[in-house]
């Protein structure tokens, strides 16, 4: 065979492998993960949709459970070990700076400090054009019943998979 068109092979599916590993870790989340619905609001409740995604704020990204990862400096990985309350809501029961051993009645979430609070990878929540004024209304009329579906790996990854509103979904 033509060393040129090995090579031309060869940088084809290096560039298929690198296309395929972007949404790799969301696809092994959601395909493994454990489920968990978390409270969520709209981040900047002023300006809830910016092109066609929302800012989400969650309960967890300012545990109230310890203040000593506030001192922490910017980007530090952080661990959080949730734990369903008796209404099936998921909140802090600890944070560490180290992945930490999880009960098996807790899950554990990967997040890295931002400047006043955690923030997991899961806090833009695109949408299809034809949701947005509905999400847009839903958010302003009944955005403290708001919650997120997630699925987190055993590696603490954390992937969305529905958000709901009241009583409706919005599957992402």
């Amino acid at each position: 065979m033509n060393k040129r068109f090995i090579w031309f092979v060869v940088a084809v599916v290096a560039q298929l492998f690198i296309l395929a590993a972007v949404p790799a870790q969301k696809i092994h989340t959601r395909a493994t993960g454990k489920t968990v619905i978390l409270r969520t609001f709209p981040f900047d409740p002023n300006t809830v949709m910016s092109g066609y995604y929302v800012i989400l704020g969650y309960e967890i990204s300012n545990p109230k459970v310890s203040n000593d990862w506030q001192k922490w400096s910017q980007g530090t990985p952080v661990w959080v070990l949730l734990k369903a309350d008796p209404n099936g809501f998921w909140d802090a029961v600890s944070v560490h700076d180290k992945k930490p051993a999880v009960p098996s009645d807790c899950v554990v979430i990967k997040g890295r400090k931002s400047r006043w609070r955690i923030e997991y990878g899961i806090e833009s929540y695109f949408i299809p054009e034809d949701a947005r004024e509905k999400i847009t209304r839903d958010f302003r009329n009944h955005s403290k019943e708001a919650k997120v579906e997630a699925k987190i790996d055993a590696s603490g990854h954390a992937a969305i998979i529905k958000l709901i509103i009241q009583d409706r979904i919005y599957n992402y």
